[in-house]
C-alpha cells in the first residue's frame, strides 16, 4: 500500500513524507533515543523499507533482515504515524505480551483499508475496537460452537469423498491435480454448506473468488491517500467498489435462500448480532474472506509437503489406524510452522512500554508488526528451520511451544481456528489415507496477505 503511494504521488509529496519522517527520528531521538534502549534499525533508507513491506517478497525481505541482523526485533522506516516507530517483532516472549495485553489494539492505519472490500467502507468485526467489537464477537460465537465444529468436520469429509470420486477415480491412471486450486474449491464448498446449507456451483465460486481479488488489490495494495481522493475518476477503483457490491450481493443470496429453505442447524442463529440485512451480510462476506485462503493454502502446502517427502508420507499413512494420530498432528504443526500462511502475522498499537528479550524497549505509542514468520522460523527456537521435519514436535521445548501461534493471541485472536482446524484433520488424511501423493511439479511462491503455492501439481496414486 505505502510502497504504491510512493510511486504515484508527486515528488512534493515524497519530499514532505521523508521531511517528516526525518523529523521524526531527529525528534525522537532527542526525546527517547539517548535514555534507554532500542532495538537495532534494519539497513536501508524508507523508500526500499516501504516498498518491500507492501510487496510481494515480504517473506523473503524479513528472513534475511532476521539472518543480517542476528536479531528478531527492529525498527524499520515506514512513514504510518508522526513521531511513531514501528518495530518488527519476532520474539516470542513479546509477541505474547504485547498480543496479551489490553491495551494494545489494531491501527487504523493498517486495518481500515480492508473496509472497503463490502463495497460501501464499513467497518466489520476483523478491523473494530473497544467496545463495538467486543459486543459483535460475542454475538457471532455460537457460531463457532463444538456443534458447529463437528458439523464443518463431517462436511468436510463428505466434500472430499465427492472431490475423490470426481477427480481421481474418473481415470485408471494416476490423476493430477493443481493442489492450491482443488483445496481452495473444496473448504470454500465446505464453508458455506456448514454454515448456510448453500450449494456453491462452479460458476459462483470463480465469481466470488475473482470479485474478492479485484477488491483487495484495490483497496489494500493499491490504495493510497490521492488515490482515495479522485478515486472515481480511476476506472479500477470504480471496478473494485462494485466488486465490493457484488460480494454482497452473493452474501444476501446465499441468506434469503437460507430463510426459504429454513434452518436445519443452529449455524446461521451465530449470526444474531446485527439486526439489520446488511449488517449480516457485511459479517458473513467478513468470515467467507477471513477463513477459506487461509485454512485452503495451509492444507495445500501440507500435501505439497509430505508429496516432497515419501518417507513421513508413508510414516503419516501407518499411523492413520490409531486414533487420535500423534503423527497427523506433528505433520500439520509443521506444515503450519514452515509455510505459514499469515506470514505477516498481526499488527498492534502497544498501550504501554514494552521491554524485549535483550532490554531493549517498545515506546508506548509505537506500531508494532507481531510477524509469525520471523517467530516460526527463528533459527534459536527451531532447529534447522527451513527444514520440513514433524518429528520436531515430538518432544517440542518450551520455547517452541510458546512461539507456534499460528492463530495469533489474546482477545482478537482468530475466532475460526477450531473450524480450520477440523477441515485441516478431515482432509489431510483422507486423502493420504487412500492415495500415494508425489511432486509433478513443484510451482512457485507468491505473497499477497498469504502466503500460498501457485502452479503446484501432484500427483495422486491409488494405493
Amino acid at each position: 500500500m505505502w510502497g504504491d503511494l510512493l510511486n504515484s504521488v508527486s515528488p512534493g509529496v515524497v519530499a514532505t513524507i521523508v521531511a517528516l519522517s526525518l523529523g521524526y527520528h531527529f525528534f525522537s531521538r532527542k526525546k527517547v533515543g539517548d535514555e534507554i534502549k532500542l532495538p537495532p534499525c534494519a539497513p536501508g533508507n524508507m523508500i526500499k523499507h516501504t516498498k518491500m513491506m507492501s510487496g510481494d517478497k515480504l517473506p523473503q525481505f524479513l528472513l534475511g533482515l532476521l539472518c543480517e541482523l542476528q536479531t528478531s526485533v527492529f525498527q524499520l522506516s515506514i512513514p504510518m504515524r508522526p513521531f511513531s516507530r514501528v518495530f518488527m517483532v519476532g520474539e516470542a516472549k513479546t509477541f505474547r505480551a504485547v498480543l496479551m495485553d489490553s491495551l494494545s489494539e489494531k491501527p487504523p492505519e493498517i486495518y481500515s483499508s480492508f473496509n472497503n472490500t463490502n463495497g460501501m467502507g464499513i467497518e466489520t468485526i476483523f478491523t473494530m475496537n473497544g467496545a463495538v467489537w467486543h459486543a459483535k464477537r460475542k454475538a457471532i460465537a455460537p457460531a463457532f460452537s463444538s456443534n458447529q465444529v463437528k458439523r464443518m468436520a463431517t462436511v468436510a469429509n463428505e466434500k472430499m469423498k465427492q472431490w475423490i470420486q470426481t477427480k481421481l477415480n474418473s481415470t485408471n491412471v494416476d490423476a493430477s491435480f493443481d493442489v492450491t486450486t482443488e483445496m481452495t474449491d473444496i473448504v470454500l464448498s465446505a464453508i458455506v454448506v456448514t454454515a448456510f446449507e448453500y450449494e456453491m456451483s462452479a460458476v459462483e465460486k470463480a465469481h466470488f473468488c475473482h470479485e474478492l481479488e479485484l477488491a483487495l488489490i484495490e483497496f489494500t495494495l493499491k490504495s493510497n491517500p490521492m488515490r482515495e481522493a479522485v478515486g472515481w475518476f480511476i476506472s479500477e477503483r470504480r471496478r473494485a467498489f462494485a466488486a465490493g457490491r457484488n460480494l454482497m450481493n452473493f452474501a444476501k443470496k446465499m441468506m434469503d435462500a437460507y430463510r426459504k429453505k429454513g434452518p436445519t442447524h443452529e449455524a446461521y442463529h451465530g449470526f444474531k448480532g446485527s439486526s439489520i440485512r446488511r449488517g449480516k451480510a457485511l459479517e458473513i462476506i467478513f468470515f467467507l474472506i477471513a477463513s477459506h485462503d487461509t485454512t485452503s493454502f495451509s492444507i495445500a502446502w501440507i500435501l505439497l509437503e509430505l508429496a516432497k517427502n515419501l518417507k513421513e508420507q508413508r510414516k503419516l499413512r501407518e499411523s492413520l489406524g490409531q486414533l487420535p494420530s500423534e503423527a497427523l498432528k506433528r505433520v500439520i504443526n509443521e506444515g503450519m510452522r514452515l509455510h505459514l500462511v499469515a506470514a505477516a502475522g498481526s499488527v498492534r498499537t502497544i498501550g504501554k512500554d514494552f521491554m524485549t528479550d535483550k532490554n531493549e524497549v517498545l515506546p508506548k505509542g509505537s506500531i508494532v508488526f507481531l510477524l509469525l514468520i520471523l517467530l516460526l522460523r527463528n533459527p534459536d527456537i527451531f532447529e534447522n528451520p527451513d527444514k520440513f521435519d514433524p518429528s520436531r514436535w515430538e518432544e517440542p521445548t518450551r520455547e517452541m511451544l510458546d512461539a507456534f501461534n499460528p492463530f495469533s493471541l489474546g482477545k482478537q485472536n482468530c475466532m475460526g481456528q477450531s473450524l480450520a482446524k477440523a477441515e485441516t484433520l478431515a482432509i489431510v488424511p483422507r486423502i493420504c489415507s487412500q492415495f500415494e501423493l508425489t511432486v509433478e511439479d513443484e510451482g512457485g511462491v507468491d505473497y499477497f496477505l498469504t502466503l500460498k503455492p501457485v502452479g503446484a501439481r501432484l500427483s495422486a496414486r491409488r494405493l
